[in-house]
């Protein structure tokens, strides 16, 4: 069964994955507008990183259990997860072609993201843990919004040219 510290530390994992993504995905990128948004987005992962530190110290600290009443093992996170679990291994930026390929991955990392932050906000009953969960949630849903943005607009500078 997992407690809610390790639910934190799995996200913490997901988060180093992030940043690590975006620091790297920098080095492969042309466009400075590009660079801007995946330095940004590498702060903010390490932001949430800290945060999601934090809630995992303070529920470490009270042995707070996962869950509104049933059991939450590797099994049953992995079958609700299922194809997204990746976001929880580090993505090989190297075998990615071109920027269109980095932002659809980077696009796919937040939206496992998010699918993770929803199937564990049912587990966390600490509601000053719980706000910091949806802030978070929220921001990622904010990054996948500029990341398809920034993909419409490559695809529309591909078509036009």
């Amino acid at each position: 069964m997992f407690t809610v510290s390790e639910l934190a530390d799995l996200a913490v994992q997901i988060e180093i994955n992030g940043e690590r993504f975006f620091r790297h995905a920098l080095s492969r990128v042309r466009q400075d507008s590009l660079k801007n948004l995946f330095s940004w987005l590498a702060d903010q992962e390490l932001q949430h990183r800290n945060a999601f530190i934090a809630i995992r110290d303070k529920a470490a600290d009270e042995a707070t259990p996962a869950g509104p009443g049933f059991p939450l093992d590797r099994e049953v996170l992995c079958n609700a997860m299922g194809r997204h679990a990746f976001s929880l291994d580090e993505l090989d930026v190297d075998l990615i072609r071109d920027e269109k390929e980095i932002l659809q991955a980077a696009i796919g990392f937040e939206e496992d993201t998010i699918l993770f932050f929803e199937f564990i906000s049912a587990f966390i009953n600490d509601s000053a843990s719980l706000s910091t969960l949806e802030h978070i949630k929220k921001e990622e849903l904010n990054h996948k919004l500029l990341l398809s943005e920034k993909l419409s607009e490559l695809q529309r500078v591909i078509t036009n040219t």
